[in-house]
């Protein structure tokens, strides 16, 4: 029993340090980040998972409306908004961490 605790505290420690290693990643990769380069990972991850995340085979480029304007660099994290053609009822958001903007996350806004 002692030997499953201290696996797991050993794992819960690994994994808090491993957070905080990709929070200053993060933190020191945004100065240096452009709205570009995070549009252009969005954009990228978006057509590489167009189907399994947005239920769109036929998804292209031309169908992917960024809102150049309200790409946002933060503290630690890049928020790009964005609307796909022939979905009018929702505003998708691509987010992704300075250091590792090719591992994207998206939220959805009716």
């Amino acid at each position: 029993m002692a030997g499953i605790v201290l696996l797991l505290c050993g794992l819960i420690a690994l994994y808090y340090f491993e957070s905080k290693a990709e929070l200053r990643a993060d933190i020191k990769a945004c100065p240096t980040v452009t709205a570009g380069q995070a549009t252009d990972a969005v954009i990228q991850d978006i057509l590489v998972n167009r189907e399994r995340v947005f239920s769109k085979p036929q998804l292209e480029r031309r169908d992917i409306v960024i809102e150049e304007l309200n790409v946002q660099i933060g503290y630690s994290g890049t928020l790009v908004p964005f609307r796909i053609n022939g979905v009018d009822d929702r505003r998708f958001f691509g987010m992704s961490g300075c250091a590792s903007l090719d591992t994207v996350e998206y939220a959805t806004e009716f």
